[in-house]
């Protein structure tokens, strides 16, 4: 069993439920990571002009999107059973809805997750989509592998400008 925990990574990846604090090392992290921000154009009209004008509307959220989590019975902790293996699934399914008691609208949300990616990215966000994929069940149907493949919406709550960003190295 020492050559089977050599050859598991380190956690690089950590998900942060805001509200609750509970959070999961990821060991079975993606392997790559997309990070895609939209900026949002009005296209203008104006007659007899050869071109349309462009005037700055906004720029989208910042998204990691498709970001997939593999999960595999066999190279996971020591000791670890199928029910521990659907943890968290549960954890990513937890961040789907809103918490119990609450109420109004602002309020009446999934909880936020920070996404801290050493080195590379840490925000603040909210799951836009989770996708479950089942690769191998055992022959009693426990769960052994599967896949949550995951976007993550970043939310701001305040104006951000383009020397903030620059300076966030």
């Amino acid at each position: 069993m020492p050559l089977a925990a050599a050859l598991v990574r380190p956690p690089r990846c950590a998900l942060v439920n805001v509200e609750t604090a509970e959070s999961f090392e990821c060991l079975f992290n993606p392997k790559d990571l997309t990070e895609k921000v939209d900026v949002n154009w009005t296209r203008l009209a104006v007659p007899g002009l050869s071109h349309q004008v462009l005037q700055f509307q906004n720029t989208g959220n910042r998204q990691l999107s498709g970001v997939e989590f593999y999960l595999d019975r066999f190279f996971a902790e020591a000791g670890e059973s199928s029910a521990d293996l659907l943890d968290f699934r549960a954890f990513l399914r937890s961040l789907t809805v809103p918490p119990e008691g609450t109420e109004g609208v602002i309020a009446t949300a999934p909880p936020r997750v920070l996404f801290i990616w050493p080195e590379v990215v840490t925000i603040e966000c909210v799951l836009a989509s989770v996708e479950f994929q089942y690769k191998q069940l055992a022959v009693d149907g426990t769960v052994l592998v599967y896949t949550a493949t995951v976007t993550f919406e970043e939310i701001l709550d305040a104006r951000v400008t383009s020397e903030e960003l620059r300076a966030d190295v």
